[in-house]
């Protein structure tokens, strides 16, 4: 009897080993521009601008826009594309990629400080104005693909990180 419970448990371990070592974490293909047109072919990010790491004033956009400010953080940063906040559109498309070896914890608080400052700050100042907008902001959408970070607002998120996984 033991040794059907431990043949049967070694069968089981080994057949979720297997299954999770076949499942490989989707990463994102091309650069942020490419990534950044595939995104907006899934949704309209017309009513937004871009900015790009290489852009003039491109750190600022991140600090006071966005909050990420701590100089770790900063410094794991190796490229990035985000969309400013332009009138009163809930839509947004930010992707920033880490370089490698970066720690989870420094994505992670990037994260928390875009939530905190971006996001708050786009759902304040749609409340009063625009319920739908408003809406649409509350339901962001974060995902991490293997170095990169993406914050998605949009009609259909799900189109877009679909989109941009192709």
């Amino acid at each position: 009897m033991k040794k059907t419970i431990v043949s049967f448990l070694l069968v089981v371990f080994s057949l979720i080993f297997a299954v999770s070592c076949s499942q490989s974490a989707v990463e994102l293909t091309g650069s942020l521009s490419d990534i950044t047109a595939k995104a907006c072919n899934a949704a309209d990010f017309s009513s937004v601008s871009f900015t790009y790491m290489q852009d003039e004033h491109s750190e600022e956009v991140l600090m006071y826009m966005y909050g990420i400010e701590d100089e770790t953080a900063l410094s794991a940063i190796e490229d990035f594309v985000v969309s400013e906040r332009s009138g009163m559109y809930a839509a947004t498309f930010a992707a920033i990629d880490f370089k490698d070896g970066t720690d989870s914890a420094v994505i992670d608080s990037v994260e928390s400080l875009i939530t905190d400052v971006y996001v708050q700050a786009l759902i304040t100042a749609l409340m009063p104005y625009d319920p739908d907008q408003t809406a649409l902001a509350q339901a962001y959408e974060f995902r991490e693909y293997g170095n990169t970070l993406v914050l998605v607002i949009s009609e259909d998120n799900t189109a877009v990180f679909e989109a941009i996984t192709k």
